[in-house]
C-alpha cells in the first residue's frame, strides 16, 4: 500500500489499473490539494472516510481519478483531470456533509477546495473538487 498522508493510501484514489501500473507513481494523477482536503476532513469529523475501497475488496473504484476512456461520469469530469473525489464518512449523511463544506469553506478554500456537487443531486456521497473555478465563493454544480 503507498501512503500518502497519515489516513490515505494511493488506492483510495486512483482505479486498480493504474495503481497496478504506476504503484507509488499513481500520485502523478492526484491534484494534492484533494489529499491535503481530504486529510483535513478526515481529521474534523474524526471518522473513517471512503473514497475508493477496491484495494479492500470493496465496490468503489472511480471515486477519484478516472482514466479518460471510462464511460463513468461525464465526459470531462474533474475526476478524469484527477481533480475530484466522491467519498463518505461513516454514519453521516452527505447532506450533513456538504452543509459542514459550506460552513466551513473559508478553512477549506486556502486548501483549494473551490467545488462540489448539489447534494439533493448526490444523496449517497460527496462530491468535492479543485477546479480552478474563478470564484472566491463555493460553487456548487449539478452532475
Amino acid at each position: 500500500m503507498g501512503n500518502l498522508s497519515k489516513h490515505f493510501s494511493i488506492e483510495e484514489f486512483v482505479p486498480k489499473p493504474i495503481f497496478d501500473r504506476y504503484m507509488v507513481n499513481s500520485r502523478w494523477f492526484i491534484d494534492p490539494k484533494l489529499i491535503a482536503i481530504a486529510e483535513f476532513i478526515r481529521e474534523e469529523f474524526e471518522l473513517p472516510m471512503t473514497i475508493n475501497n477496491w484495494h479492500k475488496g470493496g465496490k468503489f473504484s472511480e471515486r477519484g481519478y478516472r482514466v479518460p476512456t471510462t464511460q463513468t461520469g461525464a465526459r470531462y469530469s474533474q475526476h478524469k483531470f484527477g481533480r475530484a473525489i466522491d467519498f463518505n464518512i461513516q454514519g453521516i449523511p452527505p447532506q450533513e456533509v456538504a452543509e459542514w463544506i459550506k460552513a466551513s469553506f473559508a478553512y477549506l478554500k486556502p486548501l483549494g477546495l473551490t467545488t462540489i456537487e448539489h447534494p439533493d443531486d448526490t444523496p449517497t456521497w460527496t462530491h468535492i473538487d479543485v477546479r480552478n473555478s474563478g470564484m472566491n465563493e463555493l460553487l456548487i454544480v449539478n452532475p
